[in-house]
């Protein structure tokens, strides 16, 4: 796993769509959404679909999506977390991937042209 890297301002998009995600979705069973809803919802499912956990079962791996899901949702550290199957430090590896997911998915980043985006293409420089 390598190290997905947002700026600060990249990671307040992501984490204020992850937040309104429960109003979201209220407007969606109410019929009242609207493109960027859609968009969003899509960004965050296809982030969980792509997510790589490396090799858990199905099971695990659907536990520790809600819990980073979750985590970012309501602001919840991974010590309040309950039963996480993983370390406090690869939680956090996992949750700054899921946000480096959902970034690339609302087209917030962009991947370099002719590749996938690797780990190592957003690092910090210095």
């Amino acid at each position: 796993m390598g190290r997905f890297y947002l700026d600060n301002d990249e990671k307040k998009i992501v984490k204020a769509v992850i937040h309104s995600d429960e109003k979201r979705q209220k407007r969606q069973q109410a019929e009242k959404k609207t493109p960027f809803d859609t968009k969003a919802t899509a960004a965050i499912e296809n982030a969980k679909k792509d997510l790589d956990l490396g090799e858990v079962t199905e099971e695990v791996r659907e536990i520790i999506i809600q819990k980073i899901y979750k985590s970012l949702l309501y602001n919840t550290p991974w010590e309040l977390s309950g039963e996480t199957y993983c370390c406090r430090s690869l939680f956090y590896e996992y949750r700054k991937q899921f946000c480096y997911l959902v970034a690339q998915n609302l087209g917030i980043i962009r991947q370099q042209e002719g590749k996938k985006a690797t780990p190592g293409s957003r690092r910090r420089k210095g």
